[in-house]
């Protein structure tokens, strides 16, 4: 069983829809998957198909991490209905809140990796809906994840809250489990026609390299109303609803690459972190085993050719403004340089 959480330090940024895709992605793929709803909100409960009142929820999992509690709190999704594979959900609860007030201790941070223990063979992979905070129960889904998953969107307050992200993350890993690794970091709500949207993708990816995930995901109704709609969008009609799917596939196919990958210092960082990792409970030195991703369908390339310019010759300048308005300092002096190495 491998752990992805799913987070980000600012609200509104699609966190939960992230979540709701991966799981969509992981349930086409016939994978046993549980999702955890520690926000809260209680968006990916609902999303899921999993809303009322329910007497156990990841609240009381997280009081009494025991097995039975565990299997009480977890119910059946509804997408789940009809499909060869397994989704389930940890549902959440307003109770959370409370929770994820305080500084926890270094034990109690443990609790959320002793309740999966319980359920370590039941499924191949775990995804966790944080809160839009650096509280308890997001410290908590981290000690508990083999990978972290950032979700930013194009804004300045959200680049903010990514750089604050990553800081404290790089200290609970070296401070209580050097096991977890960042995934990476996904702009969510990209509109690729806004200048100031393209410019924070570039300045992302100035700040943190190869830790960002491309491409990003653009804005698009599909999601919103399939996730309306207690829907995974793999099942919803239309063309942007099925690119959407496909860039989830990806998504989830660089996640679970990421789990299998070799890391040169897993060992040596296994031995150091023999001492702080002592309330670790699942296994995590086997290498993970996922079923085979399905064929996708042979479709005969449709070749366009076009005669006419991609731009028309009066919109040219226009266009190339446009795109020097979305560069960042850096890139402006590189274009600089380049178009001067050219003249001479």
């Amino acid at each position: 069983m491998q752990v992805l959480s799913v987070s980000a330090l600012k609200g509104g940024v699609g966190k939960t829809t992230v979540t709701l895709g991966l799981a969509s992605a992981a349930l086409s793929r016939n994978l046993r998957t549980l999702v955890i709803d520690l926000d809260p909100q209680c968006n990916a409960s609902i999303g899921l198909g999993a809303f009322g009142d329910f007497e156990y929820s990841a609240a009381e999992v997280i009081k009494k991490p025991r097995h039975n509690t565990v299997l009480r709190a977890i119910v059946v999704s509804s997408w789940a209905k009809g499909q060869a594979g397994r989704l389930d959900v940890m549902v959440g609860s307003p109770n959370l809140t409370l929770l994820n007030q305080g500084n926890p201790s270094f034990k109690s941070l443990w609790q959320v990796e002793q309740a999966l223990a319980s359920v370590e063979d039941d499924y191949d992979l775990v995804l966790i809906d944080t809160p839009p905070s650096l509280g308890a129960l997001t410290r908590m889904a981290w000690v508990a994840s083999d990978r972290v998953l950032l979700v930013a969107e194009p804004a300045i307050n959200s680049v903010i809250s990514i750089e604050a992200a990553v800081k404290a993350f790089s200290e609970l890993r070296n401070k209580v489990n050097r096991r977890v690794n960042l995934f990476g970091v996904l702009v969510n709500r990209l509109r690729a026609s806004v200048a100031e949207h393209q410019y924070r993708v570039n300045e992302l990816d100035e700040l943190f390299g190869e830790l960002m995930i491309n491409p990003p995901l653009e804005e698009k109704t599909a999601l919103q109303q399939a996730s309306g709609a207690g829907k995974p969008i793999h099942n919803w009609p239309g063309q942007s609803a099925a690119k959407l799917a496909n860039r989830f596939d990806q998504l989830l196919e660089s996640a679970l690459e990421s789990f299998k990958a070799e890391d040169p210092g897993l060992l040596l960082r296994k031995r150091k972190a023999d001492d702080k990792s002592r309330f670790s409970k699942r296994s995590r030195d086997a290498k993970p085993v996922f079923p085979p991703k399905p064929e996708p369908e042979v479709v005969a390339p449709v070749e366009i050719v076009s005669e006419e310019p991609a731009i028309s010759p009066e919109y040219e300048e226009k266009f190339q403004e446009v795109i020097r308005q979305t560069m960042t300092k850096k890139q402006l002096r590189a274009l600089k340089e380049s178009q001067e190495a050219e003249e001479n």
